[in-house]
């Protein structure tokens, strides 16, 4: 059909009615039905195509004989309670963080086991083979149901809150986080100023995903406020970025620190991208990091495998409360208000100074990519000790990596 492109590693993803359409939505959820048949969870977020391809998505699933639970347009991390906590598969239709032409769907069989990878290309190759899709009888079609799984999802996400009284400013981004967070912040005692939370499928005011140069505006409401910080998140709610007191944005290592000084401190996952200040910082005190590669189904998984504290992802996803609902910004943004809440002083005056970093991106083409990294490997090998081969090669010396 000409869109194997739009199976991915991590999730599915396209451009709306021109690679993902509602009919090849809805034989995705054919394909989904023949690979993992169960009974699904079904939300999605606030773009305009979402609406269209949750309900292909749906009758997809039902055709080929899974039972669906539609939970409607909410923020993923509702959707993470659904399979988490309620034991549902989860089919969440969502483009993350890109612009809002594109669309797609994330996955998880039922208790987190995401689906990525191995999983997505199955999927990918059933729904190529029209001999292989489910196809269920009249009698044998799948069941719906509609749940209002909100209130559960909000009464998780005030579980774990006890300390009030701080001043947030909060940008949404028009995105999904707006239609719950805000409210929590302020049900939990915190004075909130909102800026881009009206809900607008187009993500007109800085686009759907949170880069420190599209935050101009949430820096400068946070100084003129005086607010204790601020948190933008993208499009669909899983991943934030915090803003100090200072209007400063904070690295993914400085906001782990935060949290782990006013939270918990313990053993940390953490991708091969992010920098030694976290490393030294966890060694101080006597805990460890667990490397892993770039991608937060990593991370998530690893956290669960080692019960570690707190899971961070360079590009901005978490995993806090020991993995209490995967990798939920909103969630995250809760736990951050806690930590600052409960150190009782200014963020900027507990961070540690970011330590600089040069990226430098080189062209290469996918057809020699992996053969140059394991060249690199043995190259690097012979002249350094501290060589880790994890997501390509890292080395680490006296004074960097």
């Amino acid at each position: 059909m000409g869109v194997e492109h739009i199976f991915r590693a991590y999730d599915i993803r396209g451009i709306f009615n021109r690679d993902l359409t509602v009919d090849v939505m809805a034989r995705i959820g054919m394909a989904i039905a023949a690979y993992a048949p169960g009974e699904y969870a079904v939300g999605g977020d606030v773009r305009g195509s979402t609406p269209a391809l949750k309900s292909a998505l749906i009758g997809g699933l039902l055709a080929g004989g899974c039972d669906v639970v539609d939970i409607g347009i909410v923020p993923i991390g509702c959707a993470m309670y659904a399979t988490l906590h309620e034991g549902y598969g989860m089919a969440y239709v969502t483009a993350s963080h890109l612009p809002p032409e594109w669309n797609g769907v994330k996955l998880s069989r039922p208790k987190a086991d995401l689906m990525v990878g191995p999983d997505i290309y199955a999927i990918r190759d059933i729904f190529m083979d029209d001999s292989r899709l489910a196809r269920a009888s009249y009698d044998k079609c799948g069941r719906y149901r509609r749940v209002d799984l909100l209130p559960k999802y909000v009464d998780l996400l005030e579980s774990k809150a006890k300390e009030s009284g701080l001043k947030v400013v909060v940008d949404c981004g028009n995105g999904a986080a707006a239609l719950v967070f805000p409210k929590v912040l302020r049900d939990l005692g915190h004075e909130v100023l909102t800026i881009n939370c009206d809900i607008d499928p187009r993500f007109p005011a800085r686009g759907a995903e949170p880069t420190p140069d599209k935050l101009d505006l949430l820096k400068k409401s946070v100084v003129e406020w005086g607010a204790d910080f601020g948190v933008a998140f993208d499009g669909d709610g899983d991943r934030t970025l915090f803003v100090s007191n200072e209007g400063r944005v904070l690295t993914a290592e400085q906001a782990a620190i935060v949290m782990l000084e006013g939270i918990e401190k313990g053993d940390v996952v953490a991708n091969v991208e992010c920098s030694s200040i976290l490393e030294n910082f966890v060694a101080d005190y006597g805990g460890k990091v667990y490397r892993v590669p770039v991608g937060r189904t990593y991370m998530i998984r690893e956290v669960m495998r080692t019960g570690a504290v707190l899971g961070v992802e360079s590009s901005g996803h978490y995993v806090v409360w020991r993995n209490l609902n995967l990798d939920d910004g909103i969630l995250t943004a809760i736990c951050f208000a806690e930590a600052v809440a409960r150190l009782g002083e200014k963020i900027s005056k507990i961070l540690p100074e970011p330590y600089p970093v040069l990226r430098t991106k080189l062209p290469v083409d996918d057809a020699v990519k992996f053969k140059l990294v394991e060249a690199l490997a043995r190259d690097l090998s012979k002249k350094y000790d501290r060589i880790t081969t994890i997501d390509g090669v890292r080395v680490d010396l006296e004074d960097g990596w």
